[in-house]
């Protein structure tokens, strides 16, 4: 009479063990004489295309409304061709930048911000921290010589 027990018990463990499902039909002693239902399988979902990448020619500088500034580079009182205008975020990031055109005038694409222009041309450089508005006008920027720091004599 125990070896019935222990084998009920074990049945019991076994069956309680298994899925609901699978229990049941090991379970039950009649079969159906169906054949068991046919299951589709989930649709795919569409394959999307890969996100393309973000142009960057599109998207640089833009702060939202932005303005053109008008920097003017001048060296001794006469204008400056090709000279290279570099406009910076407060934080050192670029903001923009342009080459100066025959008539030494440039124009970035910028919003209103505090921005530091640095602009170089003919072995001269200048910059000019400043803030930007909708009101502000052309800006000026006189490039001087470099200074060289003065020869240190060796005892």
């Amino acid at each position: 009479m125990r070896s019935a027990r222990s084998k009920r018990f074990v049945l019991f463990c076994t069956l309680a063990a298994m899925p609901g499902s699978l229990a049941w039909t090991l379970a039950s002693p009649a079969q159906s004489t169906q054949p068991p239902a046919q299951t589709t399988p989930p649709k795919a979902a569409p394959k999307k295309p890969p996100q393309e990448p973000i142009d960057p020619n599109e998207t640089a500088g833009v702060r939202g409304p932005g303005n053109l500034l008008t920097v003017r580079v001048l060296m001794r009182g006469k204008i400056v061709e090709n000279a290279h205008v570099v406009v910076k975020n407060a934080n050192g990031t670029l903001a923009g930048s342009c080459f100066t055109s025959t008539t030494g005038v440039c124009k970035v694409d910028v919003g209103p911000d505090d921005y530091e222009i640095e602009a170089t041309g003919n072995g001269r450089k200048a910059t000019l921290k400043m803030h930007v508005s909708e009101q502000t006008g052309t800006v000026s920027i006189k490039l001087l010589r470099a200074k060289t720091p003065a020869p240190v004599a060796n005892p």
